[in-house]
């Protein structure tokens, strides 16, 4: 072959060689683009497949910073919100935790529901202590079996402290991190302007009659009527965390101790939910019996407590619960006896109204009365304060009262005049209606001012017997345990019962005896007092000629 042929060839050669290549370059880079595309076709589907604003982690997941640099670590199966994404790509690898520079990977995700918001702190009535944690070295956030590590440390809000572990809200939830030298806490959680009130009971018993050893249902009424008025109650736990300024309390705190010891606790905590601590064996504290509220200010070997003896009335405790100071008196403004007024039928003169039986009484009346009872301060009591009174169990001021109305008729509820529950609104007064309830709706007479009770369901008849006595006193004893289990029925409720006409006998007491009413009422135009059959509590009956002079002499 000439050299010229030779040259020809090489050159041919290298041009098929160049092009070959080209080729593969080509074939090579449109594989990558394909296996590219590929790949990201399938991270932005399996993305769309498992993104959503509201997630759970899907597996044990990486924690990463802005740089999607490795900073922790975080469980299976958390539930979190992420920044909302109105636009997915393929470069949506790493998605963003609502409200926190901490990204998490698209492949450690699944789709959830919107959850409901979780609590800040641990417990309803603890407030964030003014404090923050700060920790350099990894730490570990804990709730059960959900655990979150930060390689980084953390510096966040600290929400409450004890001797083990620093409490803190993180990711919406609600974490403790066990304490370590390495930790520390900045800040001052005192709140100078917070209290506690401790009421310390010297005894708890039903066996004892001495002026500082209580019933435990007195100390069931104690605590309903705090309860009433918005108070709470915290453990004993909770108040020695309170004086190490490991938690800020909610306001109306309360907590009940003894220097007694026995099973009557156990029973008080499951009737109430509220714990009444024994101290018998110190727990630590010293207390003053000063009768005064606890602030951080006390000393662990002087601890300002209320110290409630038995003849106190149970509006002291109110005043305990407002860390008011209050005063020993020895019993001298005790109610020995209270009256109880009867009222039936309400009209309005004034609006051309009529009423012509002798049980009826004008608004216009009613309200003078009402009005004078406000003026005079007198206490209108509920039907619970009553009994409780009358069963011993709490003490009640002189100048108390239980307002009553029977029936459920004329001028008693939103149905058929509404005159009696507006009253007692404007006034903020108390009183007690005793319901037909098979003749009317219970749902006509709801007010927080107006307790509804008994007064048979469907035997409220007069002049059925031979002697003219009510049905309930002349009906044997199952007819009228029959219609008591009716009523109940309605009601829910057996604390009273009212016979219908004043008439009673020996059966329709056994009937109540047996469903556990806890008072009923009668006439008599005597008050009430604690020698009575509990069962046969006398009333005043209030007729239309009555005069507020007439009213006032009853009451006083």
């Amino acid at each position: 072959m000439s050299k010229k042929s030779k040259k020809k060839y090489k050159l041919k050669h290298k041009k098929v060689i160049l092009i070959t290549c080209l080729c593969l370059i080509i074939l090579i880079a449109g594989m990558a683009y394909f296996v590219n595309k590929t790949y990201e076709d399938n991270i932005l589907k399996t993305l769309k497949a498992n993104y959503n604003q509201y997630i759970i982690t899907n597996k044990k997941s990486n924690l990463y910073n802005k740089n999607y640099k490795k900073i922790g670590t975080i469980s299976s199966g958390y539930y979190l919100e992420l920044t909302k994404i109105s636009n997915l790509t393929s470069k949506n690898k790493y998605l963003q935790i609502k409200d926190t520079p901490y990204y998490l990977s698209y492949k450690d995700i699944k789709k959830s529901k919107k959850q409901e918001v979780k609590e800040t702190t641990n417990i309803s009535y603890y407030l964030s202590i003014n404090k923050k944690l700060k920790t350099k070295r990894n730490i570990t956030l804990e709730k059960g079996k959900k655990k979150i590590t930060l390689n980084n440390g953390l510096t966040t809000n600290l929400d409450s402290i004890d001797d083990q572990y620093y409490y803190i809200s993180f990711l919406g939830d609600n974490f403790k991190v066990k304490k370590n030298n390495s930790m520390k806490v900045i800040g001052n959680s005192k709140d100078d302007k917070s209290h506690v009130s401790v009421i310390l009971y010297n005894k708890i018993n039903t066996n004892c009659s001495d002026d500082t050893c209580f019933h435990p249902n007195s100390v069931k009424a104690h605590i309903t009527r705090l309860k009433k008025d918005g108070y709470y109650f915290i453990t004993f736990d909770d108040y020695t965390r309170y004086l190490k300024e490991y938690i800020n309390l909610k306001d109306k705190a309360v907590l009940l101790v003894t220097n007694d010891s026995n099973d009557y606790l156990k029973k008080i905590e499951e009737d109430t939910k509220v714990k009444v601590t024994s101290i018998k064996d110190n727990k630590g504290l010293k207390f003053t019996n000063n009768n005064k509220v606890s602030t951080r200010k006390d000393k662990l070997n002087s601890i300002s407590n209320y110290y409630p003896k038995k003849y106190m009335i149970i509006d002291e405790y109110l005043k305990m619960g407002q860390g008011l100071d209050i005063t020993d008196d020895g019993g001298k403004n005790t109610a020995t006896e209270i009256a109880v007024v009867n009222y039936h039928f309400f009209y309005s003169a004034e609006k051309k109204e009529s009423c012509n039986e002798s049980i009826c009484l004008d608004t216009k009346k009613f309200e003078e009365e009402l009005k004078w009872l406000q003026e005079n301060h007198y206490k209108t009591l509920t039907i619970n304060e009553f009994a409780d009174w009358k069963e011993g169990y709490i003490e009640l001021p002189v100048k108390s009262v239980l307002l009553t109305i029977d029936d459920g008729a004329m001028g008693t509820g939103k149905h058929n005049g509404n005159k009696l529950i507006p009253l007692l609104e404007k006034y903020k007064e108390h009183a007690t209606l005793f319901l037909i309830t098979g003749w009317w709706s219970l749902s006509n007479y709801q007010s927080p001012y107006l307790d509804v009770q008994s007064h048979t369901h469907n035997l409220h008849f007069e002049a059925r017997c031979a002697d003219g006595r009510g049905m309930v006193a002349c009906s044997d004893y199952k007819t009228v345990k029959k219609d008591l289990e009716q009523s109940l029925k309605v009601l829910g409720d057996k604390t009273s019962f009212c016979f219908p006409f004043y008439s009673s006998d020996s059966e329709s007491l056994q009937a109540l005896k047996e469903l556990g009413f806890r008072v009923a009422f009668v006439g008599g135009n005597t008050k009430a007092t604690r020698s009575q059959n509990n069962l046969l509590i006398t009333r005043y009956p209030i007729l239309s000629d009555i005069t507020l002079q007439n009213f006032i002499s009853m009451v006083e």
